[in-house]
């Protein structure tokens, strides 16, 4: 949802621009902070991003190579939730993700 869902719905930096949250009624007014991009910039940190649903293979690779390396590393996964409301529903949410 790319907002804090522990909290019901407050934006955070990682809420895209113009996006409606519960407690952000009239729309998030600043950029999305990019974070894979942010840590790429430090040297020796190893950054993927993955969604489980869109390719297995990938998302597993991507935790078994961040696991492997020698020193700060972080894996962003995309995991679907309800809160998404996509078009296709939950039950095809594999498609959505392969189509993000």
């Amino acid at each position: 949802t790319e907002v804090y869902s522990n909290t019901g719905g407050q934006s955070s930096k990682a809420t895209p621009l113009g996006s409606v949250a519960k407690f952000a009624q009239k729309g998030k007014r600043t950029q999305k902070k990019d974070l894979g991009g942010l840590l790429m910039t430090y040297k020796g940190v190893y950054v993927a991003s993955c969604a489980m649903g869109a390719n297995y293979a990938q998302c597993v690779k991507a935790l078994q190579e961040a696991e492997a390396h020698d020193g700060p590393s972080v894996v962003i996964c995309y995991a679907p939730c309800i809160e998404h409301r996509t078009k296709t529903g939950l039950s095809n949410m594999g498609n959505d993700m392969k189509a993000a």
